[in-house]
């Protein structure tokens, strides 16, 4: 008769052993979830309170699911953990006042730094050469053949004498 019992028993259980506990989406409205995975487990670096599994995202979870059931909207939700926890519980921070600088801070620091490369190649590219003349290379015929007869050594005073 012990043997009987023991076996409907362990029958009984074994259901429950397969199932395992209870998982989060079996328990808490979609709404819930969703909410839950916009925030930030506190303890948990990384994890949304709805993926956590600590005591307190599970709180947490708890919370939202009494406040949907409640009726109220997904925003005073929202602002019901920001005003205990910060807006760092926010999964996806506001994009406005000091986060938004910090948002656009990267982006202008790269476009400014294309635009200073820019100047800095066009610049490099239409520099002259090291010792490439920078003025004017036109010269007229007179100038032209007072150098030629400098570089040949020809004394302009003796060919003035000469004619």
């Amino acid at each position: 008769m012990k043997l009987r019992v023991k076996l409907l028993l362990l029958l009984g259980l074994l259901p429950l052993a397969w199932g395992g506990p209870a998982l989060a989406e079996d328990v808490y409205s979609p709404r819930t979830l969703e909410l839950a995975r916009q925030l930030q487990c506190p303890v948990c670096g990384g994890q949304s309170v709805a993926d956590s599994n600590s005591e307190l995202a599970r709180q947490m979870r708890d919370i939202i699911e009494q406040k949907v059931q409640a009726g109220e909207t997904d925003q005073q939700i929202r602002d019901y953990f920001v005003s205990r926890y910060g807006p760092s519980i926010l999964a996806s921070p506001p994009k406005s006042g000091f986060t938004s600088t910090l948002w656009w801070v990267p982006v202008l620091a790269i476009a400014g730094g294309g635009v200073i490369l820019a100047l800095f190649l066009r610049e490099r590219t239409h520099a002259p050469l090291p010792g490439a003349p920078t003025h004017s290379t036109d010269i007229s015929d007179e100038e032209l053949e007072q150098v030629a007869r400098e570089a040949l050594g020809v004394d302009s005073q003796r060919e003035v004498q000469a004619t």
